[in-house]
């Protein structure tokens, strides 16, 4: 339960933004008004908006192909339940993880207005038998960002939920620059995943979160939550 305490929440975010801040990678306003509240908390929960990411360079792959300028926005909350974390998932339901994005087209035939998309990483709540395949943890494509929009000729399907374990804003921004990052045209994402201090940020936040939830897969598995049906609903056993 150390990997839960604030005084790491608080070492591990002062150093995290220590070696952030040698790169131009966003605006980390809202994670530098975090850190200045940290002592006022009584444990380690918190609601983070606007982790704003820029990107100047096309992403493969993305459609339309004059696309080529991003603004990737993070938002997260984390509150924390009050049952045996041994056997039971540490997070409250209203965990939240999102990444809006405003995608920009810089030619001339471009009006300057952002394609939009979003991407949600949920915690399956509801007790009921779901319709479809509901892992416990799942990144769902859309959310609240996308609602009203002209969806045009696109068709935009709430499934399928992949399965995926939970992030805090350390594994938020690793996964982040991580997939939307070249490390060709940004080499600053090989430099910084390979100094010692930001490894070792990172294999914390995996300690909290990720450990409980791959421990699913060892046979001799007595947690809850965390059960190889809950994770991954297709698994037959």
């Amino acid at each position: 339960m150390d990997s839960w305490s604030l005084r790491n929440l608080r070492q591990d975010l002062s150093k995290f933004l220590e070696l952030v801040s040698e790169y131009q990678i966003g605006d980390f306003n809202s994670l530098y008004n975090f850190q200045g509240k940290i002592d006022s908390l009584n444990s380690f929960e918190y609601e983070i908006k606007d982790i704003v990411f820029n990107l100047n360079k096309r992403i493969s792959g993305t459609m339309p192909e004059t696309l080529n300028k991003y603004k990737i926005s993070l938002d997260n909350t984390i509150s924390l339940n009050q049952k045996d974390f041994t056997i039971n998932d540490i997070l409250a339901k209203d965990y939240l993880f999102e990444l809006n994005i405003d995608s920009y087209a810089s030619t001339v035939e471009a009006d300057g207005k952002p394609y939009k998309n979003c991407w949600h990483l949920d915690k399956h709540i509801d007790s009921t038998e779901p319709k479809y395949t509901h892992p416990t943890y799942h990144f769902h494509f859309g959310g609240e960002y996308l609602e009203g929009l002209d969806t045009g000729e696109i068709s935009i399907f709430s499934s399928p939920r992949l399965p995926h374990p939970p992030m805090d804003i350390f594994l938020g921004f690793h996964f982040i620059i991580s997939n939307f990052y070249s490390s060709k045209d940004f080499p600053f994402v090989n430099e910084l995943k390979g100094k010692y201090e930001y490894q070792q940020i990172i294999r914390r936040a995996q300690e909290r979160l990720w450990s409980p939830y791959f421990k699913a897969f060892d046979p001799k598995n007595t947690h809850q939550d965390f059960t190889m049906s809950n994770l991954f609903p297709l698994y037959i056993s």
